[in-house]
């Protein structure tokens, strides 16, 4: 065990090194770039913060990198000092381009070009903004990002409050009518089945249903089961070309050639036989954004359904593809709305398509579930 002491005088050192490296790189801010190894001793997300601050407030810009343990200072000509705060709360952690840079409020300075500014708080979902910065602006810009507060009973009771009508994507290919007060009410079960049938049983509480897509790796048949009886639409969340991709190593897009394609499509086919014979009848599936669809930069849907009829698959339609043009389309992928929902719902820029993710809504659940 290390003594407080101990701890306190270790601190104190690291400190010292902070203060001096500061100093330091003030100093020498006329370089153009300057490049330091940043240990993770020294620097991590609680130091590197008035590290930065300090820097960009001698007008430098600042990034750093965690993974490389590295740190970059640039002279801050013709850069632009951002602002940035959240609405309502503060204190929530900030991204941009998915590197952390502190917690609400803060300032950050930029070159010009375009950046994804998040605000990633835990427990609730935050939003996204996609800033561009032209040589020509103001050099001071601020930005104020949205944090959703709401427990999901408390969105669902503000969706019905603005007489929205929401539908499961089976619905719509069902030629369920539709008008701008219609959304299309989806979800992915990518981690816990738990939380999708909580999620289901306030949706039941307020006389909604809607669809919920299950991974192989998240199915659960007692869950599927209940979330079935209640009226949800259940299908499956395929992840196809992401199975075949690992299995036999496809480098890039360029490996999906035409027999890999059809061997896809087979193999799709044959899942969805499996899903219907274990779980019931099922009628749209919905693809699943994995790790290995990042890599390779393409999707299962545009890989194996694009331009494919869904009953040749014996369904009869998919979650993507021509449904979502006819909607606005926002989503809480990653925690993070995109875009913010609420303006929209209340401006009347409907009809949507939502797509909601029950891990994301995990401190809902502890709240009892009661009818509006």
């Amino acid at each position: 065990m290390v003594s407080r002491r101990k701890k306190n005088a270790i601190l104190g050192i690291l400190s010292g090194l902070i203060i001096l490296l500061v100093v330091g790189s003030c100093v020498a801010i006329s370089v153009p770039t300057i490049k330091i190894h940043a240990p993770s001793l020294i620097f991590n997300r609680y130091t590197i913060y008035p590290f930065r601050t300090i820097l960009e407030h001698c007008g430098s810009v600042v990034t750093w990198d965690k993974q490389r343990h590295e740190i970059t200072i640039q002279k801050g000509s013709n850069s632009f000092n951002l602002s940035i705060t959240t609405d309502q709360i503060q204190g929530i952690p900030i991204y941009v381009d998915n590197k952390y840079i502190g917690k609400s409020p803060l300032q950050k300075r930029l070159f010009a070009g375009k950046y994804e500014v998040v605000a990633r708080p835990a427990g609730y979902a935050g939003s996204i903004r996609y800033l561009t910065l032209k040589a020509e602006d103001a050099k001071d810009k601020q930005i104020v990002l949205p944090v959703d507060q709401h427990s999901y009973q408390d969105f669902l009771d503000e969706i019905i409050r603005l007489g929205y009508t929401p539908i499961r994507v089976m619905d719509y290919y069902n030629h369920v009518p539709t008008t701008k007060k219609t959304i299309v009410l989806r979800h992915d079960v990518d981690v816990s089945a738990e939380y999708a049938l909580k999620m289901a049983e306030i949706e039941q509480a307020r006389g909604i249903k809607s669809s919920y897509y299950f991974r192989w790796s998240t199915v659960d048949p007692e869950v599927i089961k209940k979330i079935r009886a209640m009226g949800h639409e259940v299908g499956l969340h395929y992840e196809t070309l992401a199975f075949y991709s690992e299995e036999i190593h496809l480098k890039s897009a360029q490996d999906i050639t035409a027999a890999v394609q059809q061997e896809l499509r087979s193999r799709l086919k044959f899942e969805i036989a499996q899903f219907k014979q274990q779980f019931g009848e099922m009628y749209t599936i919905a693809s699943h954004g994995a790790d290995e669809n990042i890599r390779l930069g393409v999707t299962n849907y545009k890989a194996i359904m694009e331009g494919e009829n869904p009953n040749d698959y014996g369904i009869i339609g998919t979650a993507y593809g021509s449904i979502t043009e006819h909607f606005t389309y926002m989503s809480d992928v990653g925690g993070i709305w995109d875009p913010f929902p609420y303006p929209k719902l209340e401006n009347n820029e409907g009809p949507f398509y939502i797509l909601i993710h029950p891990i994301h809504w995990a401190t809902s659940y502890s709240l009892q579930t009661q009818s509006p």
